[in-house]
């Protein structure tokens, strides 16, 4: 079927480039021989569906809107390349003003055509002959071919009287000269004007035919590209699912898809730090990373022996081939592809995108541990492109992994590459049954310890529950180890937001009950041994969940807080600026004014000196804890 695809196209392709010569041919033949020396062909500029491949027919054709070439005022008829009429050129000024002079017969004339579909023979403004063809393919309206700018009878001086009657009032007209031209005006008979008529709908007919002819080609170039698109989806998801099959079948897909020959090692490119307002379209992040996933996945299908696909979004896997010399050679060629796909990227929006590259795998069956060495790649290097290394081989438990995995859940970095690193681990190293067997058992172990830390932490047990029977099913009937490890991811991302969510709510709790305690006790010698211990949590994780939660340290705050009590108490004249650093928590009077001029933007003595800000105390002290000081001093 594609052949026949194929081979149909280049047989459309090369009947349209024989119109393409005819049509060149019959508009000079026309404009040399016909006593009507002039054709125009004026697209039809609203259906905007007719625009892609109006384009390209235009460009084919060798035409723009009209044939006629805008001359120069006053040009020499001897130099005028244009089929026109001089008398006509200098009517609408050599195009500079067709819109009030001819387009006001043409336009008409032109919807007529449309209208009825029929040939229309009218007098244009200034009284001469024009002739519109519309050119119709299959009910739609494409354009019109106009020509005349003929008399068909000889010209008179009553005859340009009347053409001056029609023209007065535009100012770039030289009468005189038009009165010269006027007389230069071809004369025809009714017999050539029915022949010229004949001659241009049979052109419209032609025309007509070519644009079915194209209309096919693009047809077939849309199903070749259609097929091709899946072809290599196909060979995309087989190779990263480890299951080649038979060589030659591979090789016969591989073909079909493009490539030249089997791909030998992976690229995967990370996209990272995408801003909701950098991408290429509206809608949030999310959206904008979709669809730049997608174009640059485009851009990688463009390059030599090159196939790619979208994992997710925000991460491509590229498969290539490079057939160097030799590895530094292949290692270079690499880095400039890698290069061009970042520059790609960079193109597109500001996002941050690193490439890892695995090791050359010569067997098609060793391409998804390639995917696996081009992710550890980019988890171990530092650099925008980075070669995998195989490192000493270390004896490492499921067990051990996944603790890190739960600890990376609990705060929120580190994810993505210990992630990689467990599914690398459960991977089964041969397509065996107990291979298979026992990733999936690992995998099933996993979702069973996740769902368990989420339960831990006060998630409802029925939404897990039933996130975790789901996330089984998929491991255990997934087609691939592959599709069982994308299983176990989706299930982990689910439990990362619920875990989120979870912390999230509970860290909201212990920053209320700090601040609760802070306005009880007052901030002023508090420590945060002391909050740490009232919310039974150590100094460190209490600082880091307070941070995380409100943007600030937890010294921060309590800084903040003293400097609000000592403003207060500086309006108090009863004590110095001494006394108001040691009684609010201050450890001396020149550390004191540091802090407080870092944020209030002046000494506490300018502070203190500013009447306007003066408050008298209350009956009632606002600061019990001062004035209990003061008291008993």
């Amino acid at each position: 079927m594609k052949k026949q695809h194929t081979f149909l196209s280049e047989a459309l392709r090369r009947e349209f480039r024989k119109d393409l010569e005819l049509f060149k041919h019959f508009l000079l033949l026309l404009n040399n021989t016909s006593p009507i020396r002039n054709v125009e062909l004026m697209w039809h500029e609203e259906q905007e569906e007719l625009d892609p491949l109006k384009a390209k027919f235009k460009s084919r054709v060798g035409t723009g809107d009209a044939l006629v070439q805008l001359q120069p005022a006053g040009a020499p008829e001897a130099n005028r390349n244009s089929p026109s009429a001089l008398f006509c050129d200098l009517v609408h000024g050599f195009g500079a003003h067709e819109e009030e002079t001819c387009a006001r017969s043409d336009v008409p004339a032109k919807q007529r055509c449309r209208a009825t579909g029929c040939t229309q023979v009218y007098g244009c403004h200034v009284g001469l002959t024009d002739i519109a063809v519309p050119v119709i393919c299959d009910g739609q309206y494409l354009g019109t071919l106009f020509s005349g700018q003929v008399l068909t009878s000889p010209p008179t001086q009553e005859g340009f009287r009347l053409v001056q009657q029609s023209l007065a009032g535009q100012p770039h007209i030289n009468f005189k000269n038009l009165e010269a031209a006027y007389y230069q005006v071809p004369v025809v008979n009714q017999a050539q004007v029915a022949e010229t008529v004949r001659i241009l709908e049979l052109f419209a007919r032609y025309i007509s035919n070519s644009w079915k002819r194209l209309q096919l080609i693009s047809e077939f170039q849309r199903t070749h590209d259609r097929e091709l698109s899946l072809d290599r989806k196909e060979l995309a998801s087989i190779l990263l699912s480890g299951e080649v099959g038979e060589l030659p079948e591979l090789k016969a897909l591989a073909n079909r898809a493009g490539l030249q020959r089997l791909p030998e090692l992976v690229m995967v490119l990370q996209i990272e730090h995408l801003r909701a307002d950098s991408g290429v379209l509206g809608g949030g992040a999310a959206l904008t990373l979709n669809r730049l996933s997608h174009v640059v996945e485009d851009f990688c299908q463009s390059l030599p022996n090159t196939l790619a696909m979208v994992v997710r979004p925000g991460e491509i896997c590229v498969f290539t081939s490079q057939g160097a010399r030799n590895r530094s050679h292949q290692r270079l060629s690499l880095e400039e592809m890698a290069e061009s796909i970042l520059a790609k990227v960079r193109s597109q929006t500001n996002a941050t995108a690193r490439i890892g590259i695995s090791e050359e795998h010569c067997q098609p069956a060793e391409l998804l541990k390639a995917y696996q060495e081009a992710c550890a790649a980019l988890d171990t290097g530092v650099t925008l492109v980075s070669f995998f290394s195989d490192p000493k081989p270390q004896k490492v438990q499921p067990s051990e992994v996944m603790a890190r995995l739960v600890k990376a859940f609990h705060h929120g970095t580190n994810v993505s590459s210990v992630m990689r690193e467990f599914l690398a681990l459960v991977m089964p190293s041969d397509h065996s049954p107990a291979e298979r067997q026992q990733s999936r058992a690992l995998l099933t172990w996993a979702v069973e310890h996740l769902a368990l830390e989420i339960v831990g932490i006060g998630v409802d047990p029925s939404q897990v529950n039933a996130a975790k029977e789901k996330a089984t099913a998929s491991v255990l009937h997934a087609p691939s180890p592959f599709g069982a490890c994308e299983a176990f991811r989706k299930f982990a991302e689910v439990v990362s937001h619920q875990m989120a969510s979870a912390f999230s709510q509970r860290e909201h709790k212990i920053v209320l009950a700090v601040t609760q305690l802070v306005e009880e006790r007052g901030a002023a010698h508090i420590t945060i041994q002391q909050l740490a211990d009232a919310v039974h949590l150590s100094c460190g994780h209490l600082s880091r969940v307070f941070r995380r939660t409100t943007g600030m340290t937890l010294e921060q705050f309590l800084i903040r807080q003293r400097v609000d009590l000592a403003k207060r108490a500086l309006l108090d004249p009863r004590f110095n600026v001494a006394e108001v650093a040691e009684r609010c928590g201050f450890c001396n009077p020149a550390y004191f004014a540091s802090v407080f001029k870092k944020h209030v933007k002046c000494t506490p003595r300018e502070f203190a000196c500013q009447p306007h800000r003066w408050e008298p105390l209350s009956a009632d002290p606002l600061w019990p804890w001062l004035t209990s000081n003061a008291s008993s001093a």
